[in-house]
């Protein structure tokens, strides 16, 4: 079908689409370049999250498609003693960018993850100007402009340019509306399922919120539009049904992550507080920047003021105006209310960036601007109105503190130029005026974007600290380090989390350390019971340098700094004796260090404290064995520590809420002394409550672990394969008791012994084990991502509808072809297709003018 015209001249809708996805890409890189930021200085852009998670996710990925991980995209034996790893990919990697990383060396890792963004902030700068063609057709110099303002919104910037996954939710949105208006046309539907199946793949989350804004699209086009009120319950119809079935698309990947997510270690829900509207309107203008104290809604002074002039544009009709005015102002509101705060959020508030939606009234605004100004640029009163209505909100938030000097400047200039162009536009007839005009507004739009862009990019920075260092020379020295210590699975080699809780990942190697939203609440406690340290609620657990661990997970060799550290380690799956039903249940992480290692090898000694003289500092005093190792837990507590008065300091935990947010990891201080008393200094920086009586002090016999260690490798199996997402152990002929696997016992795990009948496996403190009811040569298992059966059965029936939607009208036409005989002497016409009616797009869902 050929695009709508206006006065009979088709809408120029690949061109705006191109240029607004130069703008943007432009933009952002531009402004990369004037701050310096990789990979155009030396100055890391891999803040928070970004260099945390998700760069580490990529570099994993890289792995995962070019088979050099240990693991598959069901399971990752790397982080956290193996973890599965469809869920993480559901959540952070599904997009079909992410297979772009192919594309780039891995020592290329941070190069591959700038390109991903910027190409993402492109696409949906072209889908909203492909869009707002669809809708209406116009200038599209204009809708160019426009979509180059949605692709680098303050909310793309200020909050997606760092989380790189929420930027499907930023194309998704103006491709779910494209799908609103296909549904409306009658246009389209295998498209559409298809659209909306890769997107809420590609990030559900932000996808979430993009169905919701595309619903409420949806509606104002409808209470706009000049079709019967039978066509529109009709359309509403066809777009709950490619939705429906889009959603069920992408159930093979949705209902992984939703399990994994119902798995995962809780975080308290964020106390939703609204922000003073000064602030609030603050985040409309330009280089305004609050990264998580407010919502990101910049969208460039040229779209604002179209969106202000929209509710005085005369040459917009009544109902046109009346709809999208009020729609933009209640999704304003739905901000600042708690309830609907929460239904934006999928009623989970969250605990940073509670303004995550904000690029749907971005969106918004961007429309309202385009509605405004399609058929016609606005006249005076138009203009004036719109212009009151932004010097209403410059006022109103000149105090705000999340304004940098020049935002009212910049805003006050821009607003200026826009007006000029603007006025000439409409008022003088020139030859090639349009095209000066357009070259104008979208240089003023594209300078703008890209100074707010430095300016958002430079405050942000301050406020989230210190980023990940990109990959170089020292990250390439260490991951060789590692490798060449591997050997996996005969041991593993634990990296540490030196860099990044996600080391594993990144730098290579099988360790404790993972971060990641959907980390197991039970793999949590276990970790915990041990004595290993986190953050972010549970979410990122840490790497712990102990021997008793070392053993327990098989860990043979350790990245310590700049060195590997060897230790003898018992295989990945050891057999030990059926511990009775009534054993009593440890009650410090030394026990359940011991009850994994199967030995006894801590003594844990009473001990008393008392504060010294130097204010802050509490000393412990206890009786430990001559020549032993002390060992200090202490996870509700953030400080440091010393073995003496000449003893290092060693620090634990993050000054953050300990216990809460964080907990403290075990402690190695150093040797007893000859005279067995053992006196530790503390010094509390923070303390969620009083310091434990007993089993904060535990003292290592090292003669002890290593017979421990010598008894299970005796013991343990003589072989032990890997596969992507299994592992199989050949045991010592004629074992008994059970077999423990050093692996975490998570959900999705199925074991079989000398090749029976595969059953749920066992635990084992925490890890996975299996009894062995007889003398047994072979144990093997299997892990299957809890959900994907269900998951990928609703797929193929959905798969099946959206190939019958397409093939049903195929074959109705051909049914009503009629047949007719060739005679002898005629000739041979070629048959043409029945020709249905269909409406026109301006039919279809124009907005009233």
């Amino acid at each position: 079908m050929h695009e709508a015209t206006v006065n009979g001249t088709p809408p120029r809708g690949k061109p705006a689409a191109l240029v607004a996805g130069l703008v943007a890409a432009l933009g952002f890189v531009v402004a990369g370049m004037f701050r310096g930021t990789y990979p155009f200085g030396p100055d890391s852009r891999s803040t928070n999250d970004l260099g945390a998670q998700y760069v580490p996710f990529f570099a994993h990925f890289w792995d995962v498609l070019t088979g050099n991980a240990q693991g598959d995209l069901f399971f990752n034996w790397q982080s956290a003693f193996g973890v599965g790893f469809l869920g993480d990919y559901g959540v952070d990697l599904s997009s079909p960018l992410s297979f772009l990383v192919v594309l780039f060396p891995r020592d290329d890792i941070d190069l591959a993850v700038f390109v991903i963004t910027t190409l993402k902030l492109a696409l949906a700068a072209a889908a909203m100007a492909a869009l707002l063609i669809r809708m209406r057709p116009g200038p599209w110099w204009l809708a160019a402009a426009l979509g180059a303002s949605y692709g680098l919104c303050g909310w793309a910037i200020d909050d997606g340019a760092y989380v790189p996954m929420w930027l499907d939710g930023l194309i998704a949105l103006p491709m779910f509306c494209l799908v609103a208006e296909w549904s409306l046309q009658r246009k389209h539907r295998t498209i559409s399922v298809l659209v909306v199946a890769v997107f809420w793949v590609s990030n559900f989350y932000t996808a979430y919120m993009a169905t919701i804004a595309a619903g409420l699209f949806l509606v104002a086009r409808l209470l706009t539009s000049e079709l019967g009120w039978l066509d529109r319950l009709y359309g509403v119809l066809r777009h709950a049904l490619v939705t429906v079935l889009g959603l069920a698309l992408s159930a093979p990947v949705l209902i992984p992550v939703f399990n994994a997510n119902g798995l995962a270690a809780p975080s308290p829900p964020g106390i939703f507080v609204p922000v003073p509207l000064e602030n609030f309107f603050a985040r409309l203008l330009p280089l305004s920047e609050g990264v998580g104290r407010s919502a990101s809604l910049y969208v460039g002074t040229a779209a604002l003021l179209l969106a202000a002039t929209l509710p005085f544009n005369s040459a917009v009709k009544v109902v046109t105006r009346i709809t999208w005015t009020l729609l933009v102002v209640l999704v304003t509101a739905s901000f600042l209310w708690t309830p609907t705060h929460e239904i934006w959020h999928g009623f989970d508030s969250p605990n940073g960036s509670q303004y995550r939606q904000g690029f749907v009234l971005c969106a918004l605004l961007v429309i309202a601007a385009w509605l405004s100004v399609a058929d016609r640029l606005p006249n005076w009163t138009a203009l004036a109105g719109g212009t009151a209505i932004v010097v209403t909100l410059a006022i109103l938030s000149q105090n705000s503190p999340l304004l940098t000097n020049g935002s009212i400047i910049v805003l006050a200039c821009s607003g200026v130029l826009i007006l000029l162009v603007l006025l000439a536009g409409r008022y003088v007839d020139r030859p090639h005026l349009a095209l000066i005009a357009g070259v104008v507004l979208i240089a003023a739009v594209a300078v703008e974007l890209t100074w707010t862009a430095i300016v958002v990019d430079e405050q942000r920075s301050k406020v989230l600290g210190a980023a990940a260092p990109p990959w170089g020379a020292r990250q390439s020295e260490l991951a060789d380090k590692v490798r060449e210590a591997s050997d996996w699975p005969q041991y593993r080699t634990d990296p540490g989390t030196a860099q990044t809780p996600n080391d594993p990942l990144l730098l290579g190697g099988q360790g404790g350390g993972y971060y990641s939203s959907l980390l197991p609440a039970t793999l949590n406690r276990t970790l915990t019971d041990l004595g290993f340290g986190w953050v972010g609620y549970g979410r990122a657990s840490h790497s712990l340098d102990n021997a008793v661990t070392d053993a327990i997970f098989a860990v043979g060799a350790r990245l310590d700094g700049d060195t590997i550290q060897r230790a003898d380690a018992p295989p990945l799956v050891t057999v030990h004796p059926e511990p009775p039903a009534d054993a009593p249940q440890p009650d410090n992480a030394f026990a359940f260090q011991e009850r994994l290692l199967g030995a006894k090898v801590y003594d844990v000694p009473e001990y008393r404290g008392r504060r010294t003289a130097t204010p802050g500092v509490v000393s412990l005093t206890a009786q430990c064995p001559v020549g032993s190792t002390v060992h200090l837990i202490l996870p509700r507590v953030t400080g440091k520590a010393r073995l003496g008065q000449d003893g290092e300091w060693k620090e634990f935990s993050a000054p953050r809420r300990p216990g809460i947010t964080t907990s403290s990891a075990m402690l190695e201080l150093g040797s007893t002394p000859a005279s067995g008393v053992v006196a530790i200094e503390l010094e509390i920086v923070a303390s969620s409550g009083r310091l434990p009586m007993t089993g904060a002090v535990g003292c290592l016999d090292q003669a002890k672990l290593q017979a421990a260690i010598a008894e299970r490798r005796a013991s343990g199996a003589t072989e032990v394969k890997t596969g992507g997402h299994s592992i199989v152990a050949t045991l010592k002929p004629g074992s008994t008791g059970l077999a423990v696997v050093s692996v975490p016992r998570v959900p999705g795990w199925r074991c079989a012994v000398d090749g029976g009948k595969a059953q749920e496996p066992t635990e084992f403190g925490g890890l996975l084990a299996v009894k062995l009811a007889g003398p047994s040569n072979r144990v093997s298992c299997g892990y299957r991502p809890p959900g994907l059966e269900v998951g990928l059965a609703a797929g193929a029936g959905a798969a099946l509808i959206t190939l019958a939607l397409l093939l049903i009208p195929v074959l109705r036409r051909r049914r009503r072809k009629p047949e007719q005989p060739v005679q002898s002497g005629q000739s041979v016409q070629s048959e043409q297709p029945e020709q249905t009616e269909q409406p026109k797009p301006e039919q279809a869902a124009q907005p009233a003018s």
